[in-house]
């Protein structure tokens, strides 16, 4: 039996996925399909022709599928498409073959349509949303100017011909005093003509929306828009065909408030989303770009690229690993905080592993190449955070869902509302008709509705930043008050993320004092974290101390010297036991109680005598445990993981309150501990501060990272804590309630006016009251409704976190 995997494109939701099942299992027997990622792995006897199964994949719908290929350095390439394939009919690119090939393309922040990407910003087919930018010379910033600038120009014609429609409304207006009546007209022809023509891209919007079907509000803006438009286009052409002793029915001002207001929610929603730079080349940055080679004892110089498996290198001290490999010869230590997040260095002796990207500390060592490439550890994680970042669960606005059964809705109350205005009511009229019927279609518009969620999400953005909580993704604000699960790193997350000496205990008739200032002599020389540790304690008690001479690092175990003739040891019970020094089973037994408390104990001992025990400990942030006490009166289950031991991580859990922990994680063992708790249903917040968290921080439904982590932890969360206080979990929680009521008010108030007004304007209390809503005051009521909106959003500005 042989195995084939293929990418699978246009799947995206499970029904897809049952159908590109059901295709394939028409050619071949065993087949398995999976959505994240989009592929199908199938086992045959034989080679399947890959048009064959195209064919089959065609008359099920959309999708097209290209054959995987790993090649020798574990890098994957995709065949080209078979003939057979049957494209979408928008305007969709497959998703090239390397990341780089992106740069350029659009797609919808809103994943609407998957990992879909667009050759133009012509907007979301489904929900209408502004695309974003992958890449390439012109990013989110340069779109967000591009759409104030064209909020700038379009108010600028906006105001005056809604200045002159409003003081115009009687022929014996002050305006035409000013301005003849027939160039009032004409000039808010050619005002409102300009602002269409700025707003073009809306108005393809509205058209794609139509064609596909996929309603959303872009498709009732541009639907009445048109028709006032081109009603009054006709009427400003054909005075004479309306018999009215009034003004002419002219609505060009309606025209271009619409879309002056469309404009003003698309650069708010564009502010609100703005996204930061991708770190994927920064973070492979970190690795050097060139190795030592050793050839028959010889070393060169080489570029990263040409290093091959099996390869022999050399590593020396302060150099960063280029490849992943096995040590063959040498002790060192090595910082691998880039992957695991814990700020000590560990010690590496022959037959252990090392990943590139992580610091040489210590000593020269050699190692054999085992990892190259694009299936090095850290290049692994380049790929699962990209993965993780394109399959994000979309987030669908209530405005958007209910919109598909609005316009149509909206549509036929129009067109019932004109055949009977115009042929069936005793006052009928065609002019009464479309009068009516275009101001149902005019007071529909969405402008409240398109305002109702940026507008609140901006201000809220605003609100967090006065309290050092950097929003960059403004579904954060909607997922964050739902989620049921908060996953935690705990170095640098709920610890301050730096090794302290808590205290030095005295065993002998030695002080505190004078045991600090040996041990700060004995590792004053050293630019160890710990060594760090103990002369920051000897600073901070102001004792004197200077470098001693005599000192060795033994691997693994401690750091052991001579002061004043007398031989000083500091490490753990492998140095005493080196030096067959034994340790009193009172001593033992204080030791294991310090050690349940998650703290690192170093014995001290001079002249083979234990004198004194050091107490390192990676402080909790003090904030932690009142805010995960307060997550959990809100039903939020907390769970820790960590690439610490189990030991701490289980005594750092109690002490605060963690439901649960799981320690020694590395990256993909976070990332898949959330795919699998997302698959129960469970929305999740992941908080961290290190690249190691960077694929959970993107996997998450919330990721939120430290302000003192790394940029790539920065830039795939959706949430910054900018001065790194744990605490601030709780204020964007309460921030994200406050935002997501003040939406939900803004939802409320905005269908409330429309379901009243679309009533008003269709004449429902004309027999009774005589009231009807010309499209003039259609227009001002949109107008005062945005403006509510609005008004109700700058409130969250007075809101206590």
């Amino acid at each position: 039996m042989m195995k084939t995997r293929y990418k699978i494109n246009e799947m995206t939701c499970s029904g897809c996925q049952a159908k590109v099942t059901e295709a394939l299992q028409t050619v071949a027997d065993c087949v398995e399909v999976s959505l994240h990622p989009a592929e199908a792995v199938i086992e045959s006897n034989k080679r399947i022709a890959l048009e064959d199964l195209q064919h089959a994949l065609s008359n099920k719908g959309p999708y097209t599928i290209q054959e995987i290929t790993v090649n020798n350095d574990g890098s994957e390439e995709l065949s080209e498409i078979a003939h057979h394939a049957v494209h979408n009919h928008n305007n969709h690119n497959e998703p090239p073959k390397q990341l780089e090939h992106l740069a350029g393309k659009y797609y919808c922040p809103m994943l609407c349509e998957g990992d879909k990407v667009y050759d133009s910003n012509v907007g979301c087919p489904v929900c209408g949303m502004d695309l974003v930018q992958i890449g390439g010379s012109t990013n989110n910033n340069d779109e967000l100017i591009h759409l104030k600038k064209l909020l700038i120009q379009s108010a600028a014609i906006t105001i005056p011909v809604f200045f002159i429609a409003m003081f115009g409304m009687s022929h014996d207006s002050f305006i035409y005093k000013i301005i003849p009546f027939n160039v009032a007209l004409w000039s808010q022809f050619i005002g409102t003509t300009a602002v269409l023509f700025l707003g073009r891209k809306y108005l393809k919007r509205a058209y794609i929306s139509f064609k596909m079907w996929n309603l959303n509000m872009f498709s009732l803006i541009g639907l009445g828009a048109i028709a006032a438009y081109l009603f009054s286009v006709y009427v400003l052409f054909n005075p004479h065909a309306f018999h009215t002793n009034d003004h002419l029915p002219i609505y060009f001002e309606s025209v271009a408030v619409i879309f002056t207001l469309m404009i003003l929610g698309q650069w708010l929603e564009a502010r609100a989303h703005q996204k930061t730079k991708s770190s994927l080349e920064h973070l492979l940055n970190l690795v050097p770009q060139k190795a030592t080679i050793l050839i028959n004892g010889n070393s060169t110089e080489i570029d990263i690229d040409k290093v091959q498996i099996s390869d022999e290198l050399l590593v020396k001290p302060g150099e960063k690993i280029p490849v992943d490999g096995i040590i063959l010869s040498g002790k060192t230590s090595v910082n691998e905080a880039l992957l695991t997040g814990e700020p000590l260095p560990i010690n590496k002796k022959e037959n252990d592993e090392v990943l590139a990207g992580s610091v040489n500390t210590d000593q020269s060592f050699t190692m054999k190449a085992t990892r190259i490439g694009q299936t090095t550890t850290i290049a692994q994680i380049v790929e699962m955070v990209n993965k993780a970042s394109l399959s994000r669960a979309p987030i669908q606005r209530l405005a958007d869902k209910i919109s598909g059964y609005f316009v149509p809705i909206v549509v036929l109350i129009a067109l019932l509302t004109f055949i009977y205005w115009g042929f069936v009511s005793t006052e009928a009229s065609l002019l009464f008709g479309l009068q009516n019927a275009i101001a149902v279609l005019i007071i529909a518009c969405p402008c409240a509705l398109g305002l109702a969620t940026p507008v609140s999400i901006s201000v809220g953005i605003g609100k967090g930043a006065e309290y050092g909580i950097l929003i960059k993704k403004a579904e954060a604000l909607e997922l964050l008050q739902k989620t049921n699960v908060i996953i935690t790193d705990k170095t640098g997350t709920l610890t301050e993320g730096k090794p302290s000496l808590e205290q030095i205990i005295p065993l002998k008739d030695f002080s505190e004092d004078e045991l600090i200032k040996i041990t700060a002599d004995l590792n004053a020389s050293s630019e160890h974290p710990i060594a760090k540790a103990f002369t920051d304690k000897a600073k901070e008690r102001k004792i004197d101390f200077k470098p001693t001479k005599m000192v060795a690092n033994i691997q693994g175990k401690g750091i052991q010297g001579m002061i004043n003739g007398k031989k000083i040891l500091l490490g753990n019970e492998a140095l005493l036991n080196q030096n067959q020094l034994e340790v009193a089973t009172e001593i033992k037994s204080k030791v294991t109680e310090i050690q349940n408390q998650g703290k690192t104990i170093s014995y001290i001992a001079i002249n083979n005598e234990v004198v004194g025990l050091a107490v390192i400990h990676d402080a909790l942030k003090p904030e932690v445990k009142e805010t995960i006490a307060y997550l959990h009166s809100k039903n939020i289950k907390i769970i820790m993981l960590t690439g610490d031991h189990q030991l701490t991580a289980n005594a750092i859990a109690h002490q605060v309150g963690i439901d649960e922990v799981f320690a020694q994680q590395l990256p993909q063992d976070k990332l898949a501990m959330i795919e699998s708790i997302q698959k129960e249903g469970k929305i999740i917040t992941m908080i961290g501060d290190g690249i190691n968290d960077s694929p959970a921080l993107a996997k998450a439904d919330v990721g939120i990272a430290m302000g003192n982590g790394s940029d790539l932890a920065q830039d795939f969360a959706k949430i910054t804590l900018l001065n790194n206080s744990f605490s601030n979990l709780k204020k964007a929680y309460n921030l994200s309630t406050h935002v997501m009521k003040n939406i939900q008010q803004n939802l409320f108030f905005a269908f409330v006016y429309n379901v009243i007004g679309i009533a008003v304007a269709a004449g429902v209390l004309y027999h009774a009251t005589g009231m009807l809503l010309s499209p003039m005051i259609a227009a001002l009521a949109m107008c005062l409704s945005s403006v509510s909106v609005i008004t109700n959003a700058l409130r969250l500005r007075n809101v206590k976190l």
